[in-house]
């Protein structure tokens, strides 16, 4: 089965990666423009804010990184657990009460203190999660992508004798299925073939240091942002996971952020490296679009969290395409539902 994956991105790549272990020839067609793996937070996790239909994809998908990391090394993966006091203290209590097979307990100031040193004023509550982490999103895109055939080039989505097909350079080019996988872009490719995608892609920005010596253990998510520290040492941050709203001026925007990251952690001054810009895609209704689309040989995959959501999307979906069976936990998450034919 011959395969065509738009955008090389983690979740495209985890797509073609999966395809690929299941016998399919997959073509990534990759631009060369950054897109939303380069500018994510990497913060793997179920954390507030979802159903529980949701939140047993994401635990799925959380269980099946250490699987995907090992099989496909670079990824940069680390269940490094996350500490978070970004709501209020009742949120907290709740979320931590209603929890379902999603490890989660209260600490105080001095346990939170013991799992991050660094923090000069840790919180009086908060919680904190063992099986949360993050990964190094490009270098775990490109892990993925590694021995699959990889074309950096622009494509548009065409019908050809009655299927999704691809004009790429001038030229169209056939092939069994392709799978748009394209974040951003995902709306644009699709206009061409009379159909609608409800989605959009707020901007957000990320700041980054130059390396320092490890100062944090996990994630850290407190009020007025969020912070990790990469493989190599650089505090990236944004005023949540989402990223920040950039202003006129992203540079300013982030010395800012690295600036207040320096008063709230123990060590020398973070030195400001440089910020990302990146949109980020979202289903019109927040919730991924996953699976087969109206134009036979076409099928569709979109989430916001890409990299939380990338190795239980490229699995399930793989399965799907080369067998027929669907997971029941994508069973909510149809793309029809968001896509009109115009």
């Amino acid at each position: 089965m011959r395969i065509a994956v738009i955008g090389g991105g983690i979740l495209g790549a985890s797509v073609g990666w999966h395809l690929a272990q299941g016998g399919a020839r997959v073509t990534v067609f990759h631009a060369a423009a950054p897109g939303a793996t380069e500018g994510s937070f990497a913060w793997i996790n179920a954390s507030l804010g979802n159903d529980p239909a949701y939140r047993r994809l994401r635990v799925a998908s959380m269980a099946a990184w250490p699987g995907l990391a090992a099989a496909a090394p670079g990824t940069g993966f680390q269940a490094c657990g996350g500490l978070m006091w970004d709501a209020p203290e009742a949120e907290l209590r709740a979320y931590v009460a209603e929890a379902e097979n999603y490890p989660l307990r209260l600490v105080g100031a001095a346990e939170a203190q013991g799992l991050e040193p660094a923090l000069r004023h840790p919180p009086a509550l908060a919680v904190h999660a063992a099986g949360e982490g993050m990964a190094e999103p490009v270098a775990a895109a490109a892990a993925l992508r590694r021995g699959l055939e990889v074309v950096r080039s622009e494509v548009t989505l065409v019908e050809a004798k009655g299927r999704a097909a691809l004009r790429v350079a001038g030229a169209v080019r056939s092939f069994d299925a392709v799978v748009l996988a394209a974040g951003a872009a995902s709306a644009a490719l699709l206009a061409p073939l009379g159909m609608a995608l409800s989605m959009h892609a707020p901007l957000g920005m990320l700041a980054w240091s130059r390396p320092v010596a490890r100062r944090l253990n996990g994630l850290v998510m407190m009020p007025d942002m969020h912070i990790r520290q990469t493989d190599e040492g650089r505090i990236v941050l944004g005023e949540d996971y989402g990223g920040t709203d950039p202003g006129m001026d992203p540079e300013e925007k982030g010395r800012a952020l690295l600036a207040l990251a320096s008063q709230r952690l123990h060590g020398p001054t973070l030195v400001f490296n440089h910020v990302t810009l990146a949109g980020r895609p979202t289903p019109g209704d927040g919730r991924p679009a996953v699976g087969a689309l109206a134009m036979p040989g076409l099928w569709l995959a979109l989430s916001h969290s890409g990299v939380t959501l990338a190795p239980a999307i490229g699995a399930m979906l793989a399965t799907e395409m080369l067998t027929g069976a669907r997971d029941p936990l994508l069973d909510p998450y149809a793309p029809d539902r968001l896509v009109q034919l115009t």
